[in-house]
């Protein structure tokens, strides 16, 4: 980790901390992130999530692939995901993620719109 006196944090994926055998990277914790919630996952080739709508939390989330390629799938619709393709979707919406052949590792980030960001429990500490 580096923290310098001009206020950031640098960190690589591998220093994040992990959960569920490293499938889920910690961003969020791993670089003091108060603001809102991020994480990243790398999902196996051919790997489906299961639906969840954030109606607990309240959050809308972004997903962001950053290598490999899937989709996310909302009420039927299969949406691109990749390194092109982005999608939002708000609280109460239940979405799927999925990797193609190749897997994927998408980066998602989660806030609550006009409030106050609160971590969920077991996103603050990894392994």
């Amino acid at each position: 980790m580096i923290r310098t006196m001009t206020g950031y944090i640098a960190k690589s994926v591998d220093e994040l901390p992990t959960l569920w055998d490293g499938f889920a990277k910690l961003v969020r914790p791993g670089l003091e992130i108060t603001a809102f919630g991020a994480n990243i996952m790398d999902l196996p080739p051919e790997y489906s999530t299961k639906a969840h709508d954030e109606s607990d939390s309240g959050q809308q989330e972004l997903y962001v692939g950053l290598h490999g390629s899937g989709s996310v799938d909302i009420d039927g619709e299969r949406l691109p995901l990749d390194a092109e393709h982005f999608v939002c979707v708000d609280p109460g919406t239940a979405r799927i993620v999925s990797s193609g052949s190749e897997g994927l590792r998408v980066l998602i980030i989660g806030g609550v719109p006009g409030g106050v960001y609160e971590p969920p429990q077991w996103s603050s500490s990894g392994d």
